[in-house]
């Protein structure tokens, strides 16, 4: 891929009025059981998760990721690589805490694909560094280490969806996704980033060739009019 349109796809980012509604429009989408979520409670799991994901991350306001993990007792070790195969998103970071001292694991090559990724925004994402990249995955399993801590996950406080019922059977599940969207608004709110970080995975995907800039521009039209026809374009 050219560095030409590296910037075109850059330009076309800054343009096209990405905000965290629409980007956490997005990962709702990824959500196993979306389809059973009511278009008018859209607005209800996307605003709850980003506003539980800027709450938690308000408190911590201005300090330095690393120095919390520190102090929570969480190791940290940068991996040298993800494993076999190409960029996989589920093995990035990975938080375990089944220990007794509980430990986060980045992996280099992943970092430093992504922060190929970031600097071909040239400046969509803000000021970007290898380290950078590392503290952005540190803090969103951060997140999730508070959720634990805390005795429940974001999507565990919120509403279920009802995704089964026979007679007077009926199977709930709660939107895992809930908790994926407040991981990338704490991120945002404590790092300071001026959008989600899950662009980062859309900018990855087309600088790498793996999704054309067409189709993310008509992805996000997509979720903006799903926005709008639920009355949540002023979210």
């Amino acid at each position: 891929m050219t560095g030409a349109r590296n910037k075109e796809q850059v330009f076309e980012i800054r343009g096209l009025g990405l905000n965290d509604e629409v980007l956490a429009m997005a990962e709702l989408e990824r959500d196993p059981v979306f389809h059973k979520i009511a278009p008018d409670k859209y607005g209800y799991y996307i605003s709850r998760s980003l506003d539980m994901g800027r709450e938690a991350a308000v408190r911590l306001k201005g300090r330095d990721i690393r120095e919390l993990l520190d102090q929570a007792g969480v190791k940290f070790n940068l991996a040298a690589s993800a494993g076999t195969g190409a960029f996989k998103v589920a093995l990035r970071a990975q938080l375990d805490w089944s220990g007794k001292v509980p430990k986060i694991t980045v992996y280099r090559e992943s970092m430093r694909q992504l922060h190929i990724a970031a600097e071909a925004a040239e400046g969509a994402l803000g000021p970007v560094t290898f380290d950078r990249i590392v503290d952005i995955h540190l803090a969103h399993e951060y997140y999730h280490l508070l959720e634990y801590r805390g005795g429940q996950f974001t999507n565990e406080l919120l509403d279920p969806v009802e995704c089964l019922k026979i007679g007077p059977f009926r199977r709930t599940a709660t939107i895992l996704q809930s908790s994926e969207i407040a991981a990338h608004a704490f991120c945002k709110e404590l790092l300071g980033l001026p959008y989600l970080p899950s662009l980062l995975d859309n900018i990855y995907l087309m600088q790498t060739g793996h999704m054309k800039m067409e189709q993310f521009a008509e992805n996000v039209k997509k979720w903006k009019t799903i926005l709008s026809e639920n009355g949540l374009h002023m979210l």
